[in-house]
């Protein structure tokens, strides 16, 4: 598991709104990690990666009956960023 900062790749078309992506053992960053925020969207992240490694079909099969904001996997990633920010 590695956690990079490739700015060039979100210049890719469909990666443009995102700060972060899951890769099978990569998360990809939009800029370093800094504060607080980072360590949300690296559990946001690292959420998506334990999705893929515990049920890549599914995850797959979500993306496209879901799209991205109805997608369960997309609302478990964002649960888990809730249950774990700190106070």
């Amino acid at each position: 598991m590695r956690v990079v900062a490739w700015s060039f790749f979100f210049r890719l078309p469909g990666l443009r709104r995102y700060r972060g992506y899951a890769l099978r053992r990569t998360i990809v960053l939009r800029e370093p990690i800094v504060g607080a925020a980072s360590d949300d969207l690296l559990t946001h992240e690292l959420c998506h990666i334990w999705q893929m490694q515990h049920r890549p079909l599914a995850a797959m099969v979500a993306w496209l009956r879901y799209g991205y904001d109805d997608n369960p996997f997309e609302l478990e990633a964002r649960r888990a960023v809730r249950e774990t920010r700190a106070v």
